[in-house]
């Protein structure tokens, strides 16, 4: 319920600090007298777009408070997911600056005003005349009877089968256009790995070809050199036998001083280094020999790697082979296509029955609480003067699946039992509608623990018995909830546990302020109410009467 609710320096408003109770309390004052300034600051707290004319003149910043006992709710999993302290009494401020800057808080940690506005949802419900219009909304229509039905478990497991089902439906569609478009581009993959598959690469082998080839194309110079070197080194007067009689003649003269026997030694493992070398030399130009056919194998299979290179765009043979590895990988998924999307198609089915089940489930329940919402609307319609009335409440299946089901509620209304009822949001009047959207509203608050209800003006009209009698149902339903009704109507402004009164403080500056009236000066603004500006002893003694009749 709202505990109190604390203005400042927004719009007409100097500064207020209003308490609520339980049960049934009444706001009235003057047309002017500023009750919609009342209503515009309470929908700001609760998350409604900011603007800074909403700041007094001459002010830099508007602060609005309201505080709320929550705790019949069950709200601490909200508080929970936004990272929020859970307290039962729940109080909710917002600042506007001159500037345009906002600030919002909840339970004094700063929110963002979608925060506000889905909490504030749970626990208050403010209904102006504009709501009335809901009653040509389906989409309200059919909320009215989930509410009623509690179909709040059986809405939420639809739901999520409804979702999957759709998910389902787009990863089906999406799984096929890939497909067809892999298809169209299958002849071309599988060309091009068949071609690189073909080559039987091999990491490595690019430059150990171009190695060879290099030996091969200059196998006559290399091997005439290597005739030539080992010519110079073994010849009968060449490097190597010159070195044998250089180290033997030094060898002869080593034992006349150390540093001749360092060069003989010296000498004699240079005669063996280079003799092992000259045989090396001698090895290695035996084993040179010009091959003109392997030389054009090794230039052909050059040939194939450096066109797959460049057809490709890499530089590797190892990013050929990646690629080859790739294009396999991409002809076997496709190659199994069908067998994915088969798969999806299974999900799909079994998605779409379990969809279908809980649809049929809620169509069911709607109908089968669509006779009992269609009673009481009509019997409480009945207690507010329309005797006549008729009410229909149809629940018709669709063919397409939506996130509410497949069904189109229309609550049907005739204004006597001889018309043909039509739809209640284009045939009724307007006060028509506003008692039908009482007697919704009246129908939740039996059938649901309704929040904290606020109704602007829902009396317009109307007036006389009926007056009296729309009073009487919002006395009971706050019984269950607690209700602030802001009315022009003295037969239910008399009905009140409290009444507050709206009107001008004229000085420097004219401002708004609300009082909360004693009992005597309920009698006084009743019967104002009831006979305008000049008050009469009729209009005093029929307020008393109207006060004494409250239960």
């Amino acid at each position: 319920m709202l505990q109190s609710l604390y203005i400042k320096n927004f719009v007409l408003i100097k500064e207020i600090n209003l308490d609520f109770s339980q049960g049934f309390s009444v706001i009235t004052g003057e047309t002017g007298a500023g009750k919609s300034i009342l209503l515009g600051a309470l929908n700001l707290v609760l998350g409604a777009r900011s603007d800074a004319k909403y700041i007094s003149e001459g002010e830099e910043k508007c602060i609005i408070e309201a505080v709320f006992q929550i705790k019949s709710y069950q709200l601490a999993p909200f508080f929970e997911e936004n990272d929020l302290d859970y307290s039962d009494e729940c109080v909710l401020r917002r600042e506007l600056y001159r500037s345009g800057k906002t600030r919002q808080f909840l339970n004094d940690s700063p929110v963002s005003a979608s925060v506000l506005k889905t909490l504030s949802a749970l626990f208050i419900d403010i209904h102006s005349q504009h709501e009335n219009l809901l009653l040509r909304d389906g989409k309200f229509q059919l909320k009215v009877v989930d509410t009623y039905a509690k179909n709040d478990e059986l809405l939420q497991a639809y739901q999520q089968a409804y979702h999957h089902y759709k998910n389902t439906c787009k990863q089906v569609e999406e799984a096929e256009q890939l497909a067809a478009k892999a298809q169209e581009e299958y002849d071309y993959l599988q060309f091009q790995f068949n071609q690189l598959d073909k080559a039987k690469l091999q990491a490595g082998e690019l430059e150990a070809l171009e190695a060879e080839n290099e030996l091969l194309e200059h196998a006559h110079d290399i091997k005439n050199s290597l005739l030539y070197i080992e010519a110079l080194l073994q010849d009968e007067n060449g490097v190597v036998s010159r070195l044998k009689d250089a180290s033997n003649k030094v060898g002869s003269i080593a034992s006349f001083a150390t540093d001749y026997q360092d060069w003989a030694a010296r000498l004699e493992s240079s005669y063996i280094e280079i003799k092992d070398i000259a045989s090396d030399i001698s090895s290695g130009a035996e084993r040179i020999e010009a091959n003109p056919a392997q030389l054009e194998a090794n230039r052909e299979r050059l040939d194939t790697l450096y066109s797959l290179l460049q057809k490709h765009k890499v530089k590797t043979v190892e990013e050929l082979i990646d690629l080859r590895n790739q294009l396999e990988a991409q002809l076997q998924q496709i190659s199994q296509a069908d067998q994915h999307i088969e798969a999806l198609k299974k999900e799909q089915t079994a998605a779409l029955a379990t969809t279908q089940k809980l649809a049929n489930e809620l169509h069911q329940i709607r109908q089968k609480v669509a006779q009992p919402i269609a009673e009481v609307l009509k019997e409480q319609l009945k207690q507010l003067g329309m005797q006549h009335a008729t009410v229909q409440v149809s629940v018709q299946e669709q063919p397409a699946f939506t996130s509410m089901g497949k069904d189109v509620v229309e609550f049907l209304y005739a204004p006597t039992p001889t018309t043909t009822p039509q739809p209640a949001g284009k045939i009724a009047s307007g006060g028509e509608i506003a008692r039908f959207m009482l007697c919704i509203k009246y129908l939740l608050a039996n059938a649901t623990q309704l929040p904290t209800l606020i109704f602007d003006e829902i009396d317009t009209g109307i007036s006389g018995e009926t007056a009296s009698l729309m009073g009487s149902m919002l006395q009971k339903m706050s019984h269950s909830a607690q209700i602030i009704c802001i009315t022009h109507l003295p037969q239910i402004a008399a009905l009140g546990n409290q009444h507050y009164f709206v009107h001008k403080v004229e000085g420097e500056e004219i401002l708004t302020n609300v009082s909360l009236l004693s009992d005597e000066q309920r009698v006084t603004a009743i019967a104002k109410m009831l006979s305008g500006t000049s008050i009469t002893d009729a209009a005093m003694q029929n307020a008393q009467a109207l006060l004494l009749n409250r239960n």
